[in-house]
């Protein structure tokens, strides 16, 4: 069975070797180790990429460290009665854990340097209505996406995503119509470079900072309002709250033509993904100051991105028998 190197990207054989007496599954391309568990158990939590694109300071590490302490300390568990996380290796388990330990204490985590790094493997067990699946986070700095030959230099694991995560900030960018179309186009033109094909993959749109989105948001009233009740006792209705997914997926799409009126932006998606969904995420709840907390970390719907990229990335036989969104690719 081949499996995805979740190191160098590759899809291989994976042969038990021993290391300094130590038992290890070292990939044949690139000769990094493995985790046992991503190999012994590959089937069973097959491999979904979470593949954060975005411009720098738009909130993608803040993003992804906000979602950490979401799995880790806000009880979903109680909410869904099967549910666990476990990281699979030790640098796994210390990202998430330091990321963790940093809001918790007020701060927020370092910016990611430039170049392609080590992916950060956390399994998930007990999501209802989804397949279990162990997700393979890989952050990047911001220029990485300013032009297609940086992309392709340091954020090649972009090639392996069925979905694309693109992470924007509105409250970031001076003239959005025209950033969310140069972020987008960067990205088409790099993928290609990469020998890969966008028309493979879902796109899923997240608005970060959505708290700092203020003025945009008043005449959004129902987006508004969906962002301010993000509370993670909705979850324990899950099917409910998947609908309501879709119908603000919908309401985000709107808001993206009329508001930002990023119709070319619109336009480009439908032409070259197989399907594209919005969503809106407030990492800390509130804005920092430089680098540290004025409030306690209380992320509003970090969760929602993360369900749409399973959803979107695991083909038959992995996906559920019943789909749980309808009209999410339009």
């Amino acid at each position: 069975m081949t499996i995805l190197c979740p190191m160098c990207l590759t899809e291989v054989t994976f042969k038990q070797e021993t290391v300094r007496g130590v038992s290890v599954f070292l990939c044949p391309a690139c000769n990094q180790p493995v985790p046992a568990l991503y190999v012994k158990e590959y089937r069973q939590y097959p491999p979904v990429v979470m593949s954060a694109v975005g411009f720098r300071q738009h909130g993608k590490t803040v993003y992804f460290a906000s979602l950490f302490h979401l799995l880790k300390k806000m009880r979903m568990a109680r909410h869904w009665q099967r549910f666990f996380t476990i990281g699979l290796d030790e640098e796994s388990l210390r990202t998430v854990y330091e990321n963790v330990g940093m809001l918790e204490g007020g701060h927020l985590p370092d910016a990611t340097p430039a170049n392609f790094p080590r992916p950060t493997l956390v399994r998930v067990e007990g999501i209802p209505h989804q397949p279990n699946c162990t997700l393979v986070f890989y952050d990047t700095s911001g220029e990485s996406f300013e032009q297609p030959t940086k992309l392709v230099r340091d954020a090649r694991f972009v090639r392996r995503a069925r979905t694309a995560m693109l992470l924007l900030s509105i409250p970031d960018m001076p003239d959005p119509s025209r950033d969310l179309h140069k972020l987008l186009n960067t990205y088409i033109v790099g993928m290609a470079e990469l020998g890969a094909e966008t028309r493979a993959q879902h796109l899923s749109v997240v608005y970060t900072k959505a708290d700092q989105m203020g003025e945009r948001l008043r005449k959004w009233t129902d987006i508004a309002g969906y962002l301010g009740d993000g509370s993670i006792a909705r979850l324990a209705q899950p099917l409910k709250y998947y609908e309501q997914m879709a119908l603000v997926s919908d309401r985000l799409r709107a808001f993206t033509r009329h508001e930002l009126e990023a119709d070319e932006f619109l336009n480009a998606t439908r032409a070259y993904f197989r399907g594209v969904s919005f969503s809106m995420v407030s990492s800390l709840g509130a804005r920092p100051q430089g680098r540290d907390l004025t409030v306690q970390v209380m992320p509003r719907r970090v969760l929602d991105p993360v369900l749409w990229t399973i959803e979107s990335s695991l083909p038959d036989p992995w996906r559920g028998v019943k789909r749980w969104m309808q009209g999410w690719g339009g």
